[in-house]
């Protein structure tokens, strides 16, 4: 299993995975594996994605003036 260590290279490999399976290109005897790497993949962006949007949202309430919500 190869690592990807960035939200783009895993969102990259869900996507071509999605278009193998679409047309057919999966083997029986590779979709079990295919199926943990996605897994992996999608878990990986989900959290990249959360951290992101608390960060930004951090972010936003740090910048706001005082006395506004």
């Amino acid at each position: 299993m190869q690592e990807r260590t960035t939200y783009e290279g895993n969102a990259e490999f869900i996507r071509q995975t999605v278009q193998r399976l679409e047309a057919g290109e999966v083997s029986i005897d590779e979709l079990e594996t295919l199926t943990q790497e996605m897994a992996t993949a999608m878990k990986f962006c989900q959290e990249r994605l959360t951290r992101t949007r608390q960060c930004v949202a951090e972010t936003m309430k740090q910048q706001s003036p005082q006395g506004e919500s």
